[in-house]
């Protein structure tokens, strides 16, 4: 927003915003902290997923959130940072990293929420499947705080570029790389390529070219991006770049 106040204003203006949020692992807002608390998130039904019909790649993969996701990096448990095994999670550096570099008044809010669900969770002594389903709404709860933030701050620019008259002579782009798995299959991470993590985002609003609600199923790739912004600003693709202009799936 600073960016586009001070640019100059008699130039287009092409602005990249990249949030890396929801990225692992999951570091959120601190006034979120304690946002769907109370929600218990439905499991996908492949949560529970034997591979029994698939290749020993699927079976041998390490990115399941029962025996994968760590306790101190991912689940944020620092109480256990003394404890072995989990103290070696702890000296690999990742949450004691995030942690130092809060203020004094972060790491309170920190341990204010955090602390006395760590010590419930401690105490309760979990194993089997409860243990598997605290570890998955620990997981949904922290990613979806971090994806609450990234809707906020798009908001923010949206609410920027309505104010000064912008919307319509603006292409707004939003698109992603690929998405960690929600749970499905077992999995957290994001570096095995089925359907629920292979499919990315885009979305975008040009009321110039494209009407409102218009949908599309045609297959495309991010290297078809920048040969749309160039086709859209007049200017003809280098032949050396790959990928091809959108424009041809604008009418749906």
């Amino acid at each position: 927003i600073d960016f586009l106040k001070n640019r100059d204003r008699s130039k287009p203006f092409a602005l990249l915003v990249h949030h890396k949020a929801p990225h692992r692992n999951w570091m959120p807002e601190a006034k979120y902290y304690d946002l769907y608390e109370d929600v218990e998130f439905p499991k996908p039904e492949t949560f529970y997923d034997d591979y029994e019909s698939r290749c020993s790649a699927a079976r041998t993969q390490d990115m399941t959130i029962d025996k994968t996701m760590t306790f101190i990096y991912d689940l944020k448990l620092n109480e256990l940072k003394n404890t072995p095994p989990y103290n070696k999670e702890w000296s690999d550096g990742g949450l004691q990293q995030a942690m130092d570099q809060m203020t004094p008044a972060q790491r309170e809010a920190w341990e204010k929420s955090y602390h006395p669900k760590n010590m419930e969770f401690i105490n309760s002594n979990l194993s089997g499947d409860a243990l598997l389903d605290w570890k998955f709404q620990r997981y949904m709860r922290d990613y979806l705080r971090c994806i609450k933030s990234i809707d906020d701050e798009v908001g923010r620019l949206i609410d920027y570029l309505e104010k000064e008259g912008l919307m319509d002579n603006t292409i707004i782009v939003y698109t992603s790389d690929q998405g960690f798995y929600m749970g499905e299959h077992g999995w957290f991470d994001k570096r095995f390529m089925y359907e629920e993590s292979f499919r990315t985002p885009l979305i975008i609003r040009y009321p110039k070219a494209i009407m409102s609600g218009t949908k599309t199923d045609a297959l495309v790739q991010n290297i078809d991006f920048a040969p749309t912004y160039l086709s859209l600003a007049g200017i003809e693709k280098p032949t050396e770049m790959s990928g091809v202009s959108l424009e041809g799936l604008f009418d749906g």
